[in-house]
């Protein structure tokens, strides 16, 4: 008799283990800030302090009320657009592209999600973006860097409710991107 209710205890804590408030990474925390500090130092100069963030095209348009409670209950997240812009002028800032509000950009850094899928199995972990980003002079026009970047994110076994792990599969995506991102703009030269 013992035995019944030690196991509706075990089953009791376990189910109340999957009930807890699930703690996600911000889209932000990708970027290794020795890293960031070592690629500071291959900036262009012509680049550094003068980009600012363009147009965003391609995030979903928030949801709000019980519509938003409704499609994060089941569809995972939405790439809205507030946390995409977010994560994009930090990770500018932190490689000292991004330009002083108080003084005119030279450039902006226009971006269009095309593509930020979540695995299609319950337990999945696995996300892809795909997002074109394109560089232009303010004044001209003229077209410097455009580029279509793809990348996948992955999510390890600790969070169960699929979608919680559908969301944070397309927000490690999307930093997988965002670092491509970082990779190329360094490396650019104007």
């Amino acid at each position: 008799m013992l035995v019944r209710p030690a196991a509706a205890l075990s089953l009791s804590l376990a189910l109340a283990g999957c009930a807890m408030p699930v703690r996600e990474v911000p889209l932000h925390q990708g970027q290794n800030p020795i890293t960031t500090l070592q690629w500071r130092g291959f900036v262009d100069e012509r680049l550094r302090g003068q980009v600012q963030l363009g147009e965003l095209k391609g995030a979903d348009a928030e949801a709000l009320g019980w519509m938003r409670k409704t499609l994060d209950h089941v569809w995972g997240s939405r790439a809205a657009a507030k946390p995409v812009a977010d994560a994009l002028e930090e990770q500018l800032d932190a490689l000292r592209l991004l330009a002083n509000a108080a003084l005119p950009a030279r450039y902006a850094l226009d971006v269009e999600i095309l593509r930020l899928d979540g695995s299609n199995l319950p337990l999945g972990s696995e996300g892809e973006a795909e997002v074109r980003y394109r560089l232009r002079e303010i004044d001209s026009g003229r077209l410097v860097y455009e580029r279509r970047l793809r990348s996948q994110g992955d999510v390890g076994y600790g969070l169960l409710w699929p979608p919680a792990r559908q969301r944070a599969a397309k927000e490690s995506a999307l930093r997988a991107n965002l670092l491509r991102l970082s990779e190329e703009l360094v490396r650019l030269r104007v």
